[in-house]
């Protein structure tokens, strides 16, 4: 009898069910705003408001077991560090300020309850450009999350810019949205929020 020829080995097949989860989790780690659209048809949630209506969305949590005082008041400072010249999607960093005001009002809490900071640097600065200047760096097209911008900044909220980062992007003052603050450093400016009071959340 002639030798017989050996098999090739066969490459273990992926389950289904493994193929699935890994084509959910790559899907929700690149677009975060589409599995953040899917929760908003859930029960109990809400897209954006009562505060910030151009984003910040929240679920309702009837009788939560971590109770925290009618009177507190919350102080939280945000690290902006990434969504560089994104011309479509707001800077997903950014929504968690509004979330911030957003989920704790709807909840009960007075505004006047909630204080926020932001800190820019690294790439998230781009979203604190007006529409013409964000246009004349990033093809002609408006910024996304001017409108957010607007909105923090109308209802308090304390976005500042790390003087640093914008003297290696060679941001003009002229280019920032009214109200936008420039600081020496992103360093200073989270030092100094921290020692007035404000908690740093860095997500």
């Amino acid at each position: 009898m002639p030798p017989r020829t050996p098999r090739t080995p066969r490459t273990p097949r992926t389950p289904r069910t493994l193929y699935a989860a890994l084509t959910i989790l790559v899907a929700a780690l690149t677009f975060p705003g589409a599995a953040a659209a899917q929760g908003a048809g859930a029960p109990g949630a809400q897209p954006s408001g009562p505060v910030i209506q151009s984003a910040g969305p929240s679920f309702r949590v009837d009788d939560p077991t971590f109770v925290v005082p009618a009177s507190h008041e919350f102080k939280a400072v945000f690290e902006i560090r990434v969504g560089g010249g994104d011309t479509v999607k707001v800077n997903e960093q950014l929504v968690t300020a509004a979330r911030f005001y957003n989920l704790h009002v709807r909840h009960g809490y007075a505004e006047r309850q909630v204080q926020a900071a932001a800190v820019f640097h690294g790439s998230g600065w781009t979203a604190l450009l007006s529409d013409a200047a964000f246009a004349a760096r990033f093809g002609g097209k408006p910024n996304p999350s001017r409108r957010l911008v607007e909105e923090l900044l109308q209802h308090g909220a304390q976005l500042v810019l790390c003087g640093q980062t914008a003297g290696r992007a060679g941001v003009k003052r002229e280019e920032l949205l009214p109200g936008v603050t420039v600081a020496l450093s992103a360093m200073t400016a989270l030092d100094f929020l921290q020692s007035q009071g404000f908690r740093y959340i860095p997500w």
